[in-house]
């Protein structure tokens, strides 16, 4: 059921054609049987009116009768009297009671009545189909205004229906125009009896979710502060002890890998929970990706110099309206990825262009790629390309383009990924709408 106002107008108007369609059949068929009736007690008023008249052996008026009905006298089998243009023959069997007959190309009935003294037969006629006609204009006249009120009825019935369900539009309008950080509880004082209990049902939906959301957001600052103090503390210790023994052993080192490693998966991993749905672009803003590239490379030149590799920007200044802190996230994330797989003396090269009524961000590298059987799960969650034995020295946790892809969606983006056809390595494209509506986002999302 695709609509509850289109379901309750085709069967309250499916109801009411049905019960109409019966009425109007009971009451030509009852219609019928009264103008039988009427057209048999015509002919029996006739038959008695002749009867008295040739009882009282008075003449019977010529004029009475026309070609529409006929009258007969019959005595011992021979024709007595008849009407001006009734046959010669007999209309019917000398049987007392109606019948039905067929001559002169029309159907009469016929109502045979016996004189006093069983001394002869009146025999008298009318025509069937006039009556029948007649009868079927009447019944027909009182059942078309039925019919064409139809019309009426629906939109009679469209009407109520509309208004009748215009408490939901309304609860579904507060509903749609609601930020995505407004868990308030709805007021349910102006409602049917009927929708009260949705709205409660609603609100106690909220509650859970606010409860829920408000754990998150104590979970998120919690750990920042349990995960991160912890590593520090081990990062020092790892300093301490490699100053105290004057140099550093192959254990340290894997050591000091893997704490980088965890810094860097919780750091990631807070970051994906801060770019959630319930609180990403509460409070869009105007963002000129250029800067925001620029200031990316910055941050992270240095990991580029420590690898002697090349990097350069093309473009000029494309604004867009989004979210600053996941935009920079984006950024970082895809320039982190390109320093880390890219050789000792590469080139990475990021370009920030317009391409119609969206902003394109292009980042190549000459780094190994990415194989075409893994393009499609490079976006799953905790996914490294080559396994962890592959790329042990390189630090990462497999949420870098999880959580690049997941910026991507929310901005109503498209993110590809292939072969750069320069430089040999991997090209990763974005193109980002220039204007963004944070409520459909969310929604969406």
């Amino acid at each position: 059921m695709k609509s509850i106002r289109v379901f309750l107008i085709v069967v309250l108007l499916s109801v009411i054609c049905l019960v109409n369609f019966l009425a109007a059949l009971h009451g030509y068929r009852s219609s019928i049987v009264a103008a039988e009736a009427i057209f048999d007690e015509q002919l029996t008023t006739s038959a008695n009116l002749l009867a008295a008249l040739v009882a009282d052996e008075m003449d019977i008026p010529a004029e009475i009768f026309t070609d529409t009905n006929y009258y007969q006298l019959w005595r011992e089998g021979v024709l007595k009297q008849r009407s001006q243009y009734a046959p010669s023959t007999q209309l019917s069997v000398l049987e007392s009671g109606f019948h039905l007959a067929n001559f002169s190309g029309k159907r009469w009935k016929t109502l045979v009545r016996p004189l006093e003294g069983n001394n002869g037969w009146i025999v008298v006629a009318h025509r069937a189909d006039i009556y029948s006609k007649i009868s079927e204009e009447v019944v027909l006249k009182s059942v078309f205004p039925i019919i064409w009120v139809l019309p009426l009825l629906g939109l009679l019935i469209w009407l109520v229906v509309y208004f009748g369900l215009h408490p939901l539009h309304r609860l579904a309008s507060i509903l749609q125009g609601r930020k995505s950080e407004d868990l308030q509880v709805l007021d349910d004082s102006d409602y049917p009896r009927e929708l009260t209990e949705v709205v409660v049902s609603i609100n106690a939906l909220l509650g859970r979710l606010s409860a829920v959301f408000d754990r998150e957001r104590r979970f998120s600052a919690d750990a920042a502060h349990e995960l991160r103090t912890p590593l520090a503390v081990l990062k020092v210790g790892l300093h301490n002890i490699v100053s105290e023994s004057g140099q550093k052993s192959k254990n340290i080192e894997a050591l000091e890998r893997s704490v980088d490693r965890m810094g860097h998966s919780i750091e990631q991993i807070l970051a994906y929970h801060r770019l959630s749905p319930d609180r990403f672009l509460t409070k869009s803003e105007s963002v000129d990706l250029y800067e925001l590239a620029q200031l990316a490379i910055v941050d992270l030149y240095s990991a580029c110099e420590t690898k002697n590799q090349t990097i350069s920007i093309d473009g000029s200044p494309v604004v867009v309206d989004g979210d600053n802190f996941a935009l920079v996230t984006l950024l970082k994330n895809l320039l982190d990825n390109a320093i880390k797989y890219t050789p000792d003396n590469g080139t990475i090269i990021m370009a920030v262009e317009l391409s119609g009524s969206a902003a394109k961000i292009t980042i190549e590298d000459s780094g190994p790629g990415i194989q075409e059987q893994d393009l499609k799960r490079v976006f799953d969650r905790f996914y490294r390309v080559g396994g962890e034995n592959l790329h042990a020295d390189i630090v990462g946790s497999g949420l870098g383009l999880s959580i690049v892809d997941h910026i991507v969606q929310l901005h109503e983006g498209k993110i590809e990924m292939g072969e750069s056809i320069r430089l040999g390595g991997l090209k990763v494209e974005i193109i980002l709408p220039l204007l963004q509506n944070p409520i459909a986002l969310l929604d969406s999302a």
